[in-house]
Formats: structure tokens, sequence, C-alpha cells
């Protein structure tokens, strides 16, 4: 429970989630996928005569097990990047979504449909400048820096000097300042532009040991809020150390059944249903989700489920209940910096290993009993690359990529196509049966895509069969009184669908067509 799950993502986005959300949401690991991806393309260079250095590379989606130390090129900063010689990184659950290409529903967008689109992996690094580009003003070689930049994990990597990348503070350790970037910011933006904190008000941190729940009780201490930090029963005094007012142990209370109520909850770990949040938060609080579950909750859809939740139900409550989507930038990364130099909130290392044993640190990261921050350190000792991958590990891995490509044509398939047949299909049969009268091809369209809809949200509930089966039957229902053009059902699938184009589609095409069919049904007058 200790360890968040998911801290990534790309703007802040505060108070109540808007329709907007429901794309936003889909989109944030695609975007957060996107945001590392140019960066870690263009960390190695083409030339095979280019000098080498080591890295953690990744060929095939699958467990740590994919993981290798091999010999890269060395990248070569270009005018307006600074060369980094990496001291240490962290490893964070961003790492295990790229490595093992989850969830699956954006892999062909985000991760690669087959083999990986980006062999590289890590983001949390610090480190030494060792050369700039000649338009850089803002570092000279020799300054150590800290920052976040996809792959990370290896012995150099090149920062454009305006994305975050910011001087290290002298009395700060390389480890300790690797710690800082995804769970530093995650914590301190969830606190700050989500849940809009105030002093003196009432904050619930669970998972309050892991790496953002540790940075997340400190800072939430800073702004002057009364914290409540939950953990397991080993983790007590660690988080009671940071500051936190009170400290539940969930091996043995249950803090949703408790008569405490809070103006603030950052969620690390999502173990407990959002109605469950919902009634230990006051009126007007705010529910911040940072965790998406963990490498083996919800492959297919992963952190997108819990969102969509939280945007259904805020629509119907007077709480804002939404998702966490943090930015990486300098001012928040200097902030935090300055924070641990002055004492006022210290990074919390759980373990540290070598470059060599990354693959040991993710899995360890995986296993979710983290307390703080897991870190790699890059040396000389990491001088030899790992052996190869034995060919039964290798042979297995791309067949199961096969089948999840298949699988993931097939939805799309399903999808995208089947609508579109069997509303040609049943349009066609309309017009056979009513000659002269419009086609009514959307509204087949539509009907169709209500009921997948209503089998989807069934399962995004994830309330087994019965939910399945009663959504899917309610949307059935009312897509066949649609399909006859009932005007009760029109409206009832137009609010229900929560889809800003199929009500533009329902405003615009099927009023138009009921309105011909109306004028159509008049009585003919009779000429004399």
């Amino acid at each position: 429970m200790d360890e968040p799950r998911l801290a990534c993502g790309m703007t802040p986005r505060c108070t109540r989630p808007s329709s907007a959300t429901y794309l936003a949401v889909c989109q944030h690991v695609i975007a957060a996928a996107l945001m590392f991806n140019g960066a870690a393309l263009a960390q190695t260079p083409t030339s095979s005569a280019a000098p080498q250095m080591n890295a953690i590379v990744y060929h095939n989606f699958g467990s740590p097990d994919v993981l290798r130390l091999e010999r890269v090129d060395k990248p070569v900063p270009d005018d307006d990047q600074v060369l980094i010689k990496v001291r240490a990184a962290a490893v964070n659950p961003l790492d295990w979504h790229f490595m093992e290409g989850t969830p699956y529903v954006v892999r062909p967008l985000s991760f690669g449909l087959r083999t990986p689109s980006t062999t590289r992996i890590g983001v949390d690094y610090a480190g030494m400048v060792e050369a700039v580009g000649k338009n850089v003003t803002q570092f000279k070689p020799g300054d150590e820096v800290f920052g976040g930049e996809m792959g990370a994990l290896a012995e150099y990597v090149c920062a454009n000097e305006t994305r975050p990348v910011v001087l290290k503070p002298t009395n700060l350790t390389f480890e300790q300042a690797a710690s800082i970037p995804i769970a530093g910011l995650t914590a301190l933006q969830a606190l700050r532009d989500n849940g809009q904190i105030k002093s003196g008000q009432k904050v619930l941190i669970n998972g309050a040991s892991g790496g953002v729940g540790t940075f997340a009780v400190q800072l939430a201490k800073w702004f002057g809020a009364d914290v409540t930090g939950v953990c397991s029963t080993r983790n007590i005094e660690l988080v009671r150390s940071l500051g936190a007012d009170r400290v539940i142990d969930y091996t043995k209370d249950d803090f949703t059944k408790g008569e405490a109520r809070y103006d603030i909850v950052i969620d690390n770990v999502a173990n407990r249903s959002l109605l469950e949040f919902r009634r230990i938060l006051n009126p007007n609080g705010k529910y911040v989700l940072v965790g998406g579950g963990g490498p083996n909750d919800g492959r297919w859809a992963g952190p997108l489920i819990r969102p969509l939740k939280a945007l259904l139900l805020s629509k119907l409550v007077s709480q804002d209940m939404g998702m966490m989507l943090a930015s990486m930038n300098k001012q928040d990364l200097t902030l935090l910096g300055t924070l641990i130099q002055d004492g006022t909130i210290k990074a919390v290392i759980d373990r540290q290993y070598r470059l060599s044993e990354a693959p040991e640190a993710i899995r360890y990261l995986e296993a979710g009993r983290a307390r703080g921050k897991v870190i790699v350190t890059v040396g000389e000792q990491d001088a030899t690359p790992a052996v190869s991958p034995s060919l039964a590990t290798d042979s297995q891995v791309p067949l199961k990529s096969n089948l999840i490509a298949l699988t993931l044509i097939a939805i799309v398939v399903g999808v995208s196509i089947v609508p579109i047949v069997v509303a040609l299909v049943l349009n066609r049969r309309f017009r056979r049966r009513n000659p002269g009268k419009k086609p009514f091809r959307w509204g087949y369209y539509f009907s169709v895509m209500s009921l997948l809809g209503g089998i989807g949200l069934g399962l995004m509930f994830q309330s087994g069969v019965g939910a399945v089966i009663i959504c899917g039957g309610i949307y059935a229902v009312l897509a066949w009184f649609f399909a006859q053009r009932r005007r009760w059902a029109w409206i009832a699938l137009t609010l229900l669908s929560l889809n800003p184009v199929a009500w533009i589609i329902n405003l615009v095409y099927l009023r138009k067509r009921w309105a011909e069919a109306s004028l159509d049904a008049l009585p003919i007058p009779r000429t004399r």
C-alpha cells in the first residue's frame, strides 16, 4: 500500500473536472509518454563511431527481466543542450509503465505496438555538467544539477537548458537531489494546485510512506495544514517523524469509517472506493488522485479507469474529485531544492542500487513496500555490461506482445468498424421498407455505440458481470427506442452519453431528421 503507484503527467489542473477532462484523462498517459519520447530519442546519436556509455535498455515489453545494461552511443549536446554525467537516478512507477507498455489501450500511441518505440528508461537524475552547447547561458561545465529527462538510467543524459534542469543545492547529495523531481513535484502540485491547500485545513495522505507520500506529508505541514497520514505498521514512526499530526495504521483501523472529515485527501494508492473517500470529505472537500494501482492492476485500462469514475461522480456530488496531472518545471524544482537545503523538508531514501542492478530496483518498487524513494547510483562499478538475455526469455516476450497487439487491433476494429457496418445494414433495410423517407444511418450508428458504451461503463465500474448486464441492458433498451425515433430515448441517450461529440450530432443532424420526419407525417391537404 505504501508506495504510490502512478505519479506522472503534464499540466496541473485545479477544481472540478469539466467535460473536456473526459478526453484529457485518456490522454494523460499518452502525454507523459510523448513528453519524454522525443527527449529519449534525442539522447543517442546514430553515428557508429560515437563514444560509448553504459545505459539501461529494453527491446521488448515485459517484467524487469527485459532490462539490460548495454553499451550505447554517448549523447552529444546540440547548441541549446547540456551534457550531464549522471551520478544518481531514481526509479518511479512511470518507468514500469514504459517497460511493460501499460495500459495496453494507449500502447500503440504511447509506447509502440509490438516493440518499444523508446528503448531507454528512467527520468529523475542528478549529476555534473560535462559540456554545454554554444547557446547555453544558464550552466557551465562543473555545475552540479538535477532534473528530469527520459533515459536517465545511464552514465550520461542531454538536456535542453529550458527543460526541467536546475542547479543542485550544495548541501544535497546527488542521491537526495535525484529523489526530488517526479515525487516532489507531484506532491507539491497535488496540494497547492489541485487541492488548493490553505493553512488550518485538514489533509489526509493515503500512502504516506511512499515516494510521493513522504514529500506530501512534509509539504502539507509547511503549508500549515493539520496532517493525517495512512500507512502500514512498520512505517508509523517514519510518517510521524515527517511531521504528521496523526498516523493511521491501515492494517488495524479503517480510516474511511472514522468520524474525522477532511478538506483535502491525497490518494497515492487508490485502494479504497471513491464513495468511501467521499464519506470522509467535507461537503466542499477535494479528492486528488495520484496513484493508479500497481503494475498488475488493470493492465488494459490501468490508471484511466479510476479518473473516469471520479469524473462521473463529480457531476453528481458537491466535492471535487479528480486526478493529478503534474508539470515538470524549473520553478517548482528550484523551490523544492531550496526547501530541502534549508531543512524544511527532507528526502527519504529507502534503498540504493548500482546501475547494473536497476532491474532489481524496479522489481522492489513494484512490490509496493518502498519507504520513500528507491535510488540507482551511477559510477565506475558499472563499467562491464550485464550478459545478454537468454534466448528463452527473448523468445517469449515477443509472443506475448504479438498477442496483445492482435487483441488491440481486434478491439479497434470492433469498436470503430462494426458499428458502421451495422448502421449501414440497418439503414439499407429501413430504406427498403420505407421508400422515399430520409435515411437514419447516424441514428443507427449512435444506437450501436450507445450499447457498446453501456457495456464499457459496466466494465469500468468493475462491479462484476451484474453491472455489465445492467448497464448494457439499460443502454440496449434506450438504443432500441432511439432507433425507433422516440424523442424521449433521444433525450435520455444524449444526457447519458457524457460525450460532447454525441451532443453536437444529436442537436444538429438528428434534430433535422426528426423535423423532416414530422413534416412527412403531416396530412396532405386536399385540393379542389
